[in-house]
């Protein structure tokens, strides 16, 4: 039998509006990842896909499926106390490392964080160079990963090293991704950390894939979270994968919030509304000293207020506070009370 049967039955029922079992979609990912399958099959496929359009279970079923490809990184000791926070990207803004940043002030706080991302694709500085930035090296042993978490609240987990399955499916991606062709792949990554936290925070590009989103995590035992995005009534584009006091911010919850649907504004965390422009990144070099400025006490109202907003949030989601109100004011003191500095120290010391 050919061993891409599914795919080329998969294509003639996404063609005819028909969804996927989750059966078929479990036999069409291990015929994707296959080195053997035709580019050119695997771009007809992901293209009937996305133009059906993924109804919630199936977008789910993907996620479930990658998730059993991925390399298991043994933090289960932690995962049902730890957080995630990560963005889809995609939203073209160019605004500093907001999240990244957030999950080290979590991290100093003495939340649990198990961070999943990937160096930067459509930003000239992504969550895995900061991190690497810093002192934490992109690959370490078991050893030094539990150790982190012990010693630091804290591990990185870089996504092509944990996602072997990826390598056989990044050039359709590339392929899809130069025609300016959105698939199923530029909602997955965020939603397949391989050590399962039971908490995440996750900003999407597009607000007409939060449903989706929080659907698949919620059906994937994702215990407490949200699925966000911010709107930018004047700035350079209309909205962004994560939380900003620059305007209104669509919810959605996961897990135990999954009942959540609402527009929150900056008030919410007894924020002002600010200028999009304060939220601007730049090179690793620029988001280094963007970083100084958070710790130093100098940075910009709206970035200072889009952090607290981000990490009051976070706090809320895995239950450190009961309102985020009282979320920002745990944050404003992290800032102030040089937290950050002293976890920066740590970091320093332990990957000596």
């Amino acid at each position: 039998m050919d061993d891409t049967t599914q795919l080329f039955a998969s294509i003639n029922h996404l063609k005819n509006k028909r969804d996927l079992t989750q059966q078929e979609i479990a036999s069409c990912v291990q015929e994707l990842v296959k080195e053997s399958t035709s580019l050119e099959l695997k771009k007809r496929f992901l293209l009937s896909l996305s133009q059906k359009g993924e109804s919630d279970d199936e977008f789910a079923h993907f996620v479930n499926e990658f998730r059993k490809l991925s390399i298991d990184p043994n933090l289960g000791d932690f995962a049902d106390r730890a957080i995630d926070l990560c963005g889809t990207g995609g939203d073209k803004a160019n605004s500093f490392n907001i999240s990244t940043f957030v999950s080290f002030m979590l991290a100093s706080a003495g939340i649990p964080v198990i961070k999943h991302g990937n160096r930067s694709i459509s930003s000239k500085c992504g969550s895995a160079d900061l991190i690497e930035a810093i002192g934490i090296p992109l690959s370490c042993t078991e050893e030094n990963r539990l150790e982190g978490m012990k010693k630091l609240n804290f591990s990185f987990l870089f996504a092509p090293q944990f996602h072997p399955a990826f390598k056989h499916i990044g050039p359709v991606r590339k392929s899809l991704a130069e025609e300016g062709i959105i698939t199923i792949f530029n909602l997955l990554g965020p939603a397949i950390n391989p050590a399962k936290p039971s908490n995440q925070l996750l900003g999407v590009f597009s607000p007409k894939y939060m449903q989706k989103i929080s659907h698949a995590l919620t059906s994937n035992d994702v215990a407490s979270g949200l699925v966000v995005h911010g709107f930018l009534p004047n700035g350079p584009v209309s909205g962004v994968d994560e939380l900003t006091s620059c305007g209104e911010n669509k919810i959605c919850g996961i897990g135990n919030k999954v009942n959540l649907m609402e527009i929150w504004e900056p008030s919410r965390w007894k924020q002002k509304e600010g200028s999009f422009n304060d939220l601007a990144g730049g090179t690793l070099d620029q988001n280094i000293k963007i970083m100084k400025t958070l710790i130093e006490g100098n940075a910009p109202p709206a970035l200072l207020s889009t952090v607290i907003i981000n990490a009051a949030t976070a706090f809320w989601i895995v239950g450190r506070c009961s309102s985020l109100g009282e979320g920002a004011e745990l944050a404003e003191s992290i800032l102030t009370d040089g937290l950050i500095k002293k976890w920066l120290s740590l970091v320093d010391v332990f990957f000596k």
